[in-house]
C-alpha cells in the first residue's frame, strides 16, 4: 500500500506528490523528493546530476507519528517483525543479523553491547519457542540464536 502524506503544485499547476508512505516487506519506506528545483518533478530547472531529486529510506513508526500524525498509518497492517526491529535498532532486520552473524562467527558475543546500548531486552536462544520464563514482562523480547537471527516476542500486558 502507498499514501500520499504531502503535495506541491508544479511549474504547470499540477499536485505532486512530495512524501509518499508505503509498506513493503513489513517494513515502512517514505520515499520523498529531496531537490525542490528538480526537472524530474517540473519544479524548476535543476537537473540534479550532482545530487539525486529523491531518496526512499526505511522509517520508523515513532517518525511518522511525530511528523504526520498518527492518521498517516492508517490503512497499513500492523507492524511486523520488520518493523519492530528497525524501530527498536535503527537498521533493518537484514543488516543487524549480517552483523550478529558475523560477531559470533569471529567469535564475540555480541549481546551485551547490543543491551547497553539500545536498553532492548535481548536474550540468547537457539529455539525461540522455548524462552518461557521472560514472557510474564510486558513488552517486546528479542531473540537472538548462534547465527545471528532475530526472532520477536511481544508480550501484551494481562489484564
Amino acid at each position: 500500500m502507498k499514501k500520499v502524506l504531502r503535495t506541491i503544485k508544479d511549474n504547470y499547476g499540477k499536485k505532486t506528490p512530495t512524501v509518499v508512505l508505503s509498506q513493503r516487506g513489513g517494513l515502512f519506506r517514505l520515499w520523498q523528493i529531496i531537490c525542490f528545483s528538480s526537472q524530474d518533478y517540473n519544479l524548476g530547472n535543476c537537473r540534479c546530476e550532482s545530487h539525486p531529486s529523491s531518496e526512499e529510506v526505511p522509517v520508523s513508526t515513532a517518525e511518522i507519528v511525530s511528523r504526520f500524525g498518527v492518521e498517516a498509518l492508517d490503512g497499513f497492517d500492523e507492524p511486523g517483525r520488520e518493523q519492530i526491529i528497525f524501530n527498536a535498532f535503527g537498521v533493518e532486520a537484514k543488516e543487524l543479523e549480517r552483523a550478529l552473524g558475523l560477531a559470533y562467527w569471529f567469535g564475540f558475543n555480541p549481546l551485551p553491547g547490543l543491551r547497553k546500548g539500545t536498553g532492548n531486552r535481548i536474550v540468547f536462544g537457539e529455539d525461540p519457542d522455548r524462552i518461557a520464563a521472560l514472557d510474564k514482562e510486558p513488552g517486546t523480547l528479542f531473540i537472538v540464536n548462534s547465527r545471528g537471527e532475530v526472532s520477536v516476542r511481544v508480550v501484551r500486558r494481562k489484564l
